[in-house]
């Protein structure tokens, strides 16, 4: 299912769906379109046209909301026995995508396969810049440099020294609970396929807002870790049909890696990386694997 943001635009709309077209899939499937911020027909109509005889299926949310609680509510809509999750910025790379992303659920002990993971975490980013020792001391640059950096890739207002130390003051005890410390293996949800009951059990909580459902995708309640909890392990596929198991995810060129020349599914933040200088790449590629970035 490709979530449709309306936000997002029409021409992102056009390139995901240029991509499906490019690239056949490889494995039977439905595609279901997820409209998310359409109040009316007329927003909804060069949408539809555009995917004219692509969509087996459509659902329609009655109000905006968060990806997370758009995957919520289809996966208990649909019947399918499994389900993919594409985001609004996701676009396919190469054919036979889904076949390859998933092959790897033959082995009962795989539970998700992701086009993207990473170890990154919020809690240890914070602990960096309050001074505290974390994983992120020797991965970064500096506590300033670092902030600099990121806030502009975010195209975020660069907060002050005092201002940021209090926020990240308050971040760690608002988040100390439900956050985990560097390295928190998590995948992405920019591309996800898994059963979809189970799914639906491990995609679970509030996705009122932003932060939770940061939750939902990194930390201590996160889609990973419960499914490891459960036994069943998620592994990172690449462009070609390999899988990486968590230990080995920092050593695959698809997020935030090299040249991510192994992306199986671009997005967004893969963009950013992919068009970011040297010092940014650094910083991005420190973020989400710490010692083991490999920006160059």
């Amino acid at each position: 299912m490709h979530l449709v943001w309306r936000a997002a635009g029409l021409e992102t709309y056009e390139r995901f769906l240029e991509s499906y077209v490019r690239h056949d899939a490889g494995s039977g499937h439905d595609l279901v379109l997820l409209f998310n911020g359409f109040d009316d027909e007329a927003s909804l109509r060069p949408y539809r046209e555009r995917a004219a005889g692509l969509a087996e299926r459509e659902i329609v949310l009655g109000e905006p909301c968060l990806d997370l609680a758009a995957y919520q509510h289809a996966a208990a809509t649909l019947a399918h026995e499994r389900i993919c999750v594409l985001n609004s910025y996701s676009e396919l790379t190469s054919a036979g995508w889904l076949e390859r992303l998933e092959a790897p659920l033959a082995d009962d002990g795989v539970g998700a396969c992701g086009a993207t993971g990473a170890y990154g975490s919020h809690l240890s980013y914070e602990l960096f810049q309050l001074g505290v020792p974390s994983a992120y001391g020797a991965a970064f640059e500096g506590r300033r440099s670092t902030r600099e950096l990121l806030h502009e890739l975010a195209g975020a207002r660069v907060p002050g020294a005092a201002e940021y130390w209090l926020y990240a003051l308050l971040t760690v005890v608002r988040e100390r609970r439900r956050s985990t410390r560097f390295p928190d293996p998590h995948l992405r949800t920019n591309g996800l396929l898994m059963d979809r009951a189970l799914f639906a059990d491990v995609c679970r909580g509030s996705t009122r807002s932003k932060r939770d459902t940061y939750g939902i995708e990194s930390g201590s309640g996160s889609i990973t870790a419960r499914l490891r909890a459960l036994g069943r392990r998620p592994v990172v596929v690449d462009r070609h049909g390999a899988a990486f198991e968590v230990a080995d995810w920092h050593r695959s060129d698809v997020f935030r890696q090299a040249d991510q020349a192994d992306l199986l599914i671009v997005d967004n933040q893969t963009r950013i990386y992919a068009a970011a200088n040297a010092r940014q790449r650094a910083a991005l590629s420190a973020w989400s694997w710490g010692p083991w970035a490999r920006p160059r």
